[in-house]
């Protein structure tokens, strides 16, 4: 149960043949492609590789030359040369690694392992581009990846791409390199965006692990062609794919988002319990749950954000919070996990824009308290 609720797209290692299976593309396009790293302390990194070029269920995208590709090429940071593994959603029958100097036209084979059911293993260094070529059962794919020295993947990169709205008006963009979708996280001074828009997204290129990525780096976004609804009307298929209408009885979902030394970090907290309200043919409905306290919840079935340290988190939802009318909620409590009954602690947040803010620390169980126009819910999640 705790898999089916938490969702971690982060450069965090997870067992990582399962989370991309958890995350694959549609049946239409090319199984995704990360690097990996050994272990750096208490935690791997994994990197998604830009998908280039590929021959796959009756649709072609040609390769560009490696060297060719100017933008979208995720960036991976080593200190040195590191040996790395190479993973796909679906069991590679072969796999082909160059990699190119800034300055070649020709790359130069690298060696890797033998191919398992998860990947290869070969040795990377920094400065150099590495071009991976995949065959599976349903067809074949190229891969790119730019390996730098550690902490220059930081610098910042431009990429462009069509604004698609959702029909809940999310945002999607979709690379106009490699016809990839994105979810953005949009800098407070974004425009406003329309679907058809062409943008310049400029940011850190790093693009967490989920089917559609998503890109919490960027730092500014702008409009360099306004475009027209009909023109992302080519992407209809895949937006009704990603979004239906919700169950006005479901309650609104919140997201947990953080940030580590070593990635960015999202997780879904428990719904445990609430009291919702909707309109069901013509009438007013009240539902409620009948759930245990949040101190009486076993916390392997608990989502856990694992932070090391204290952090700030942010928790965003599907629906508009609001204060409740006695002012109480939102509220945040935390329980000490080692004396779960010794009662819940305060703790200070703010609500902003839509997004409530506060401060966790490992160790803690947390209890998040909100009110709706709907209806009020209450999540919990645990502290590592």
């Amino acid at each position: 149960m705790k898999a089916l609720r938490e969702l971690i797209f982060c450069a965090l290692a997870l067992p990582l043949a399962a989370a991309l299976a958890a995350c694959a593309p549609q049946a239409w396009e090319p199984p995704p492609g990360t690097m990996q790293s050994g272990w750096r302390g208490s935690s791997m990194i994994g990197i998604n590789m830009l998908v280039s070029g590929y021959a796959w269920d009756g649709g072609v995208s040609d390769a560009a030359a490696p060297m060719d590709v100017d933008e979208g090429v995720p960036r991976f940071e080593v200190e040195g040369a590191e040996t790395v593994r190479v993973y796909f959603s679906q069991a590679a029958t072969d796999v082909d690694v160059a990699r190119y100097s800034a300055d070649a036209e020709e790359g130069e084979p690298v060696a890797v392992s033998g191919i398992t059911s998860d990947g290869v293993t070969l040795e990377v260094e920094p400065g150099w581009r590495y071009a991976v070529s995949a065959q599976f059962e349903d067809g074949g794919a190229d891969y790119l990846i730019d390996v730098v020295p550690d902490g220059s993947a930081q610098e910042e990169f431009t990429s462009t791409a069509m604004v698609v709205l959702l029909g809940n008006g999310r945002p999607l963009f979709v690379d106009q390199q490699t016809d990839s979708p994105y979810y953005p996280t949009l800098p407070a001074d974004a425009p406003e965006l329309a679907s058809g828009n062409i943008v310049r997204v400029t940011g850190n290129g790093i693009m967490l692990e989920s089917y559609p990525g998503q890109y919490p780096g960027i730092t500014k976004v702008e409009v360099i062609e306004e475009g027209s609804p009909e023109d992302a009307e080519k992407y209809a298929e895949l937006a009704a794919q990603l979004w239906q209408p919700k169950d006005p009885s479901e309650p609104a979902i919140a997201t947990l988002e953080y940030r580590t030394e070593e990635a960015s970090v999202s997780l879904l907290p428990l719904a445990n319990a609430w009291t919702w309200s909707y309109e069901q043919n013509g009438e007013a409905v009240t539902v409620s749950n009948d759930a245990p306290a949040a101190n009486q919840i076993d916390v392997t079935d608990l989502p856990e954000a694992t932070a090391g340290e204290a952090v700030e988190v942010t928790m965003t939802f599907d629906l508009p919070p609001v204060e409740s009318d006695d002012s109480r909620w939102p509220e945040v409590v935390r329980y000490p996990e080692s004396n779960l009954e010794a009662g819940a602690e305060a703790v200070d947040a703010a609500l902003s824009g839509g997004a409530l803010e506060f401060a966790v620390e490992p160790g803690w169980r947390y209890r998040v308290d909100v009110a709706f126009d709907a209806g009020q819910v209450s999540y919990v999640f645990t502290v590592r």
